[in-house]
């Protein structure tokens, strides 16, 4: 029996590294394919609402444009929670049923100095590759990977909300409507 085919709202290589190590746990010869497609958010999105609603368009966009059994969105971005701000991704998980998992990755402390280019309207990974003197920080170890000094990098980060996400599909009984 051959595993599903996956498409990823993405052409961005940290992110179908991290759906192919995950899906391909689950599903040996699950096959992943990634795709441009249009997140319907600002590019660096901000709050959790708007970061939920990129992954999710990402998602179901992926799907329509390949057919796939899952359409997978990841979406970064910064929200506030109590009185600080976090960078993180949420991962949406969408089956051509249309059922939909929700995740995130771990969160991570956003500094101030970042905070205020991101709130200009500018991309985190722009921001990053200025600080660092480095060019495409967001196809390699991410800004998590320079702020763990390469102990935790991109794909890591992801892998996390992509388990999250697809609880709904690994233990579908405990999602059944009606069970609380």
């Amino acid at each position: 029996m051959s595993g599903p085919t996956v498409a990823v709202g993405s052409t961005n290589p940290t992110k179908l590294r991290a759906v192919r190590k995950v899906f391909t746990r689950v599903w040996r010869s699950a096959r992943v394919v990634g795709v441009e497609v249009d997140s319907g958010v600002s590019v660096q999105p901000i709050g959790a609402k708007e970061i939920i609603s990129g992954a999710i368009n990402r998602a179901r966009n992926a799907l329509k444009k390949t057919g796939a059994d899952f359409g997978v969105g990841i979406e970064g971005g910064v929200a506030k929670f109590g009185d600080r701000w976090y960078n993180l991704g949420f991962v949406a998980v969408v089956s051509k049923e249309g059922q939909v998992g929700l995740g995130s990755s771990g969160w991570f402390e956003c500094p101030p100095r970042v905070l205020k280019e991101l709130r200009k309207g500018r991309e985190l990974g722009d921001v990053m590759d200025e600080l660092t003197g480095t060019r495409g920080i967001k196809f390699g170890k991410g800004t998590i990977g320079t702020f763990t000094r390469g102990y935790v990098d991109r794909v890591k980060l992801y892998e996390h909300g992509l388990w999250m996400a697809l609880c709904r599909f690994l233990t579908p009984e405990f999602f059944e409507e009606g069970k609380e």
